[in-house]
């Protein structure tokens, strides 16, 4: 094997662009909130871009007008930006990048992705380039162990790794680490496995993303106050209680060893474990708040997009929801119950995290119905906020990982076999729905449709992956200004999306999230 010893450390080099920005004016006060945060939240819609936010938008009749994309009765307004995300990728000795998958051993070193407005708009399959190469799929976006990574510590790193560099050999600090040390509580909650990429990226370390047990014990073995989601080795997607546990079914929660400690309450002193609806929704309504809890809901992958066999017309999907899971709002405000116990403040991420799920499924009524139930979700923090805090001792962000499945509006691209998207949801007319720059016919870069409220909006999926475009992001409070030291400008981006967000394409890397959490948790002016 060729080695070259010095393309063994990271070739990455990380330029912050200051510009200035037309998102506040200095003249109100309200939006740009110089004071030091007391509480910071950070809320992740995973896999969602512009196009797959507007999609949700348009279903509720609320583009531009959800709880956080408007001026709050205090007269704070938020700030809107892009996000770009993307990853390092390994190389060979010849600076070219390996497949996914790659063992590190075999990699010379790691070199940024980045993210090129320039670029971008040149040709249409540029934000999805690896779907239609030899070299594997994550070469040219990232994943959400590396996008977690990112936003929870500030640090690039390969796809699979959990706040690891891509050699495997430098441990980062995360934002949930840093506030505990400066005398704050954290946590992480999700709708997801409670070990997966970006529960796990607040608090874990971790060489694969795919090493649920280790990683669910190295949250456990925290000083996390909160640690809820999904992945119950008991029961099903739908609710229903497994005949048969194996070795497999534990994984999600550190293994059997592992959850049986936990169900028999001898985990740590002071720690309670939950997982009926009941139990969240007391603890949602602030009934018997322990110090600390580990909330496993009754489900076996996802709260609600994994449920089958539940026919119900009254839904986006045709599918009623699973009784026994609570809602992300209620697993939100449960934590909050705990969290604010701490006078001295602190950090919790909230995900939404099976938004993505339903974006590699390519099933845009699921996938609204993920983005809805996130949407509940920053309307109950935001409540919190208002009643019990304060947009002055508060700072809230609203963004994603990255984009997934490609969703544009329909007559983006023409479809040489057929129609905009596949309506009998089988593997082939999935596949063949997708874009092919070789069979189809590219024809403009088309926002997805409004169809107005209730009813699904017109849309294309271009891919079953990740891909490298642009996210929202909303900062809400204490610290906010801070995300307008480090813009650069999409103005192409812009024209698609910012009409509804009023976004003027300004857009920052996803390692800001972590420079402007961490300003705020120092005090740093």
């Amino acid at each position: 094997m060729m080695m070259h010893t010095l393309l063994r450390t990271t070739l990455v080099t990380s330029v912050i662009f200051a510009t200035s920005c037309a998102n506040h004016t200095e003249s109100d006060p309200k939006t740009t909130k110089t004071a030091a945060p007391k509480n910071i939240i950070l809320m992740i819609s995973d896999g969602n871009g512009f196009n797959g936010w507007l999609a949700a938008d348009y279903y509720q009749g609320l583009a531009g007008k959800q709880t956080y994309q408007v001026t709050r009765p205090d007269g704070t307004a938020p700030l809107v930006f892009g996000l770009a995300h993307n990853a390092l990728n390994l190389i060979d000795a010849q600076g070219l990048p390996l497949p996914k998958g790659t063992d590190v051993a075999n990699a010379a070193g790691a070199v940024a992705q980045g993210y090129d407005p320039t670029t971008r708009w040149t040709r249409f399959e540029n934000a999805m380039i690896n779907d239609y190469t030899a070299s594997g799929s994550y070469t040219s976006y990232t994943d959400s162990a590396a996008a977690g990574t990112a936003l929870m510590s500030g640090r690039k790193t390969s796809v699979g790794r959990i706040n690891m560099d891509w050699s495997n050999s430098e441990r980062f600090e995360t934002i949930a680490q840093l506030a505990m040390k400066e005398g704050l509580s954290a946590g992480t909650v999700t709708s997801v496995m409670i070990s997966h990429a970006t529960p796990a990226a607040a608090i874990a370390h971790n060489s694969s993303r795919n090493n649920y047990a280790d990683i669910f014990n190295e949250m456990l073995a925290s000083d996390l106050s909160v640690i809820m989601g999904a992945g119950h080795p008991l029961y099903g997607a739908s609710g229903d209680i497994k005949a048969l546990a194996d070795d497999n079914d534990y994984k999600y929660v550190g293994g059997e060893q592992t959850y049986t400690s936990l169900t028999n309450q001898d985990a740590r002193e002071g720690t309670s474990y939950i997982d009926s609806l009941a139990d969240f929704k007391a603890l949602a309504q602030g009934k018997n708040v322990p110090q600390r809890v580990i909330g496993i809901a009754q489900s076996g992958s996802t709260l609600q997009a994994g449920r089958e066999a539940l026919p119900d017309d009254n839904t986006p999907s045709g599918m009623a929801y699973n009784t026994n899971v609570p809602g992300l709002a209620t697993m939100s405000l449960g934590a909050l119950n705990v969290l604010e116990q701490d006078p001295d403040g602190f950090f919790v991420m909230i995900e939404g995290g099976a938004v993505d799920w339903m974006g590699h499924a390519n099933n845009m009524p699921r996938f609204i119905e993920e983005q809805i139930d996130f949407n509940k979700a920053v309307d109950a923090v935001i409540q919190w906020v208002e009643t019990n805090s304060s947009w002055d001792e508060t700072l809230l962000i609203i963004t994603s990982d990255h984009e997934c499945g490609g969703i544009w509006g329909e007559g983006t691209w023409t479809n040489s076999a057929g129609g905009y998207v596949a309506e009998d949801r089988s593997k082939a007319s999935l596949e063949t729905a997708r874009f092919h720059p070789e069979e189809d016919t590219f024809n403009a870069f088309f926002a997805v449709q409004n169809r107005g409220k209730g009813n699904i909006p017109g849309y294309q999926w271009a891919s079953r992956n990740h891909t490298n475009e642009l996210v929202p992001l909303w900062a809400i409070g204490a610290g906010s200004q801070r995300f307008n030291e480090f813009t650069r400008t999409d103005l192409k981006a812009a024209e698609l999306w910012g009409e509804h967000y009023k976004w003027d394409g300004n857009y920052v890397d996803n390692t800001v999230v972590f420079e402007v959490m961490e300003a705020a948790l120092l005090r740093k002016p």
